[in-house]
């Protein structure tokens, strides 16, 4: 019993020997946070720029889909005006030869 708390104790000082060492042999790293505030300050300008470049062009999609819906509605109504004015100029000569 003696024996196995002494080889225990000797273990015990070679791992805290050991250790000793490889803390002395490994530098302490330390992180230190860089902040290049010029970078963010530009980042956030051109971030802020291109979301009111979205936006217009979010905008001017709105715009040329209205305007595509109105011009849509006026040639279907021309395109009927159309075809009425020639379905009436077929029965206008028809008429004409019967006579």
């Amino acid at each position: 019993m003696q024996l196995q708390f002494k080889e225990t104790k000797e273990m015990l000082h070679k791992e805290r020997e050991a250790a000793k060492k490889s803390a002395e042999i490994a530098p302490v790293i330390q992180e230190v946070p860089v902040i290049d505030n010029a970078s963010m300050e530009k980042l956030t300008s051109e971030n802020e720029k291109l979301k009111a470049l979205v936006n217009s062009l979010e905008k001017k999609i709105d715009d040329t889909e209205k305007k595509y819906e109105e011009t849509r509605k006026i040639s279907e109504e021309r395109l009927k005006q159309a075809m009425d004015a020639e379905s009436k100029l077929v029965q206008m000569k028809t008429d004409m030869q019967r006579f």
